[in-house]
């Protein structure tokens, strides 16, 4: 938890924090004086005869005018404070997590991804606006207090600071009690779930919540005790008993603070449990230093290598030692059957699916330390079938696309057949909303796929073909789209049912669980 907040005062600096904190001390501070006054206000209306203490009532009011002008400012600032302790922490998460490699994006980081809910959000934002100020005012306000008493009544401060004392260590020993039974985090919690389902339900909530309950009530008596141990020693000084009641008055409201603090222990407990799988997101050890590091950065080559690379699922062995080399610059076409070895070999390649041994290489950089946001960027992948592919998309790209790539060979024709698509009249007959709810057609989709991928300019290409015939022997327009998008990068083309090659220099032919390379010999 100490490394997590290090870390968020590293970025957002100490300058709101020691306002906070200066803000609360005070109140904390002026809490204490006002509740010095209680004494001589207390004795002089439980005394007979004696005037009203007006006086000190007006004291007790500047007082507080001034506690609450303290409260009203440190409030805005705790919330602000929350507000960005939330805010940083998530964005840093979410920037750490964008440069991990994949081997490191397991299903226990996707479940601690997944806890920092809602509830979550809470627990941080409460940190600053509402822990705080009870924690310093438990320690600041007593203190306070005793000071002011040892001016007045030594012996009173002396018992005062005796009964802070039992005070202090019962409220240590129930936030020992209450934190020595560490909670799984969200992953492990799913986990355990998941391997003891058939189990019979256990223990619920409403016992731990009972011990809780009455283990603070068991304070509260300590608390009790130590008034009545503090009366008892001021009485037997002969003071009278209006006084005596107005000093116990004085212990009560000293130790409440103390109190309040104690009751936020499991709120504490779970702001550490959120602070602890924070950590674990940010990959921050005890000591504060980063244990995993980012992802590699993309390679100067896209030579590919797959070196003994098997996948099995479930004993089930997928695709068996497959070992090859294709320089990098080359269009790859990749034939054979079964389709799903295929897809599979592109799935490795973009590093969706981690080979169980052996390595896939680009440029000699192991693709399973690439960060996701690093493969995104440099890979593309060709899929005409996408959802996301539609007339709205299509005008955009049309709008958008980079002047510096029209001049490649099918750019110029594509991008206008697709401007002819999107461009509907507006007539009565036909209404401008319902003409752009028509999909288009599976010609222009592949126009607006390959498009796509050639607006990002990648280093590597991934053209899936295989859930239908060949298109671009039906429409060699795109035979000339592809060439242009393929120019001076790797390709991998999946070819389709049927139809020829488009031009490609090398063929890797899948056969069941194997895979081989060869050049390709032109027809």
């Amino acid at each position: 938890m100490r490394a997590v907040l290090a870390r968020f005062l590293q970025i957002s600096g100490r300058k709101k924090l020691a306002s906070l904190c200066l803000f609360l001390l005070l109140g904390a501070v002026v809490q204490g004086v006002a509740f010095t006054f209680v004494v001589p206000i207390t004795t002089g209306l439980l005394t007979p005869g004696a005037a009203a203490p007006w006086g000190w009532i007006a004291a007790l009011a500047a007082v507080s005018l001034v506690y609450a002008v303290l409260h009203h400012r440190s409030v805005p600032l705790g919330n602000e404070l929350g507000a960005e302790l939330v805010t940083t922490l998530h964005r840093k998460v979410a920037e750490h997590t964008a440069t991990l490699p994949n081997r490191t994006l397991g299903v226990g980081r996707s479940d601690r991804l997944a806890a920092l809910d809602g509830t979550a959000v809470v627990v941080l934002m409460g940190l600053p606006a509402h822990v705080m100020r009870p924690v310093v005012a438990a320690v600041a306000t007593p203190l306070t207090v005793i000071v002011i008493s040892a001016f007045v009544n030594l012996q009173m401060a002396l018992t005062l600071a005796a009964g802070l004392i039992v005070l202090a260590l019962c409220s240590f020993l129930v936030v020992r009690l209450l934190s020595r039974s560490e909670e799984p985090d969200g992953s492990e919690w799913l986990r355990r779930s998941y391997e003891q389902r058939g189990a019979g339900r256990q223990g619920g909530f409403l016992p731990t919540a009972t011990g809780e309950v009455l283990l603070w009530r068991a304070v509260e008596l300590a608390a009790c005790a130590a008034v009545g141990a503090c009366g008892a020693a001021v009485s037997a000084d002969g003071l009278s008993g209006t006084r005596g009641v107005a000093l116990i008055v004085l212990s009560v409201l000293t130790y409440r603070p103390m109190m309040e603090a104690v009751l936020l222990t499991s709120t504490v407990m779970n702001a550490h449990e959120v602070m602890a799988t924070i950590g674990r997101l940010l990959d921050i050890g005890d000591s504060g230093s980063q244990e995993v590091r980012p992802g590699a950065d993309w390679p100067d080559s896209t030579d590919l290598v797959f070196d003994g690379v098997s996948v099995r699922v479930e004993g089930t062995t997928v695709l068996d030692t497959v070992s090859f080399e294709i320089p990098g610059g080359t269009t790859t076409a990749l034939v054979g059957t079964p389709d799903g070895t295929r897809l599979l070999l592109g799935d490795l390649l973009t590093g969706d699916v981690a080979p169980t041994s052996g390595q896939v290489r680009i440029g000699g950089v192991d693709v399973t330390s690439l960060a996701p946001s690093v493969v995104e960027r440099h890979i593309a992948r060709v899929r005409p079938q996408d959802p996301r592919y539609t007339r709205e998309e299509a005008g955009r790209l049309v709008a958008s696309f980079p002047d510096r790539l029209t001049d490649r060979p099918g750019v110029q024709d594509g991008l206008d057949r697709l401007r002819a698509a999107v461009v509907v009249e507006d007539t009565a007959s036909e209404p401008l909303t319902e003409s752009r709810t028509e999909p288009l057609s599976s010609e222009d989709r592949w126009r607006l796929a390959l498009l796509c991928a050639l607006s990002g300019d990648p280093s590597l290409v991934v053209v899936d073909a295989t859930a239908g015939t060949d298109p671009f022997e039906a429409d060699p327009r795109l035979a000339e789209l592809f060439t242009g998008l393929s120019r001076d990068r790797t390709c991998w083309f999946l070819t389709g049912i049927g139809g020829e090659l488009p031009p490609c220099e090398r063929l890797v032919e899948v056969s069941g669980s194997r895979a081989t390379a060869r050049i390709a010999v032109p027809s």
